[in-house]
């Protein structure tokens, strides 16, 4: 019996985020069947500042988590929008 290989992918929790990372996950099992995909939300500074104007918020407000998740290994991939 071959075990599944898992891949984490981590999102904002978003419902745009959510929903975008549906869509490529829904290519990713076409394409890898033998795969197993879960879901990791993250929360980002953006996320948690609900008062300051999304423009003063700098640069990475909404991707800096994720990006470090991905680089202590608590995530194989990310799905973010531009």
């Amino acid at each position: 019996m071959t075990r599944k290989k898992t891949v984490r992918v981590g999102t904002r929790g978003s419902k745009l985020a959510l929903r975008q990372t549906e869509l490529v996950l829904d290519s990713l099992r076409a394409a890898h069947a033998d795969t197993t995909f879960e879901v990791v939300t993250i929360t980002t500074g953006g996320d948690r500042d609900r008062t300051t104007p999304i423009e003063k918020l700098g640069v990475g407000a909404f991707v800096k988590e994720v990006e470090t998740a991905l680089a202590r290994d608590e995530i194989d991939l990310a799905v973010h929008s531009l």
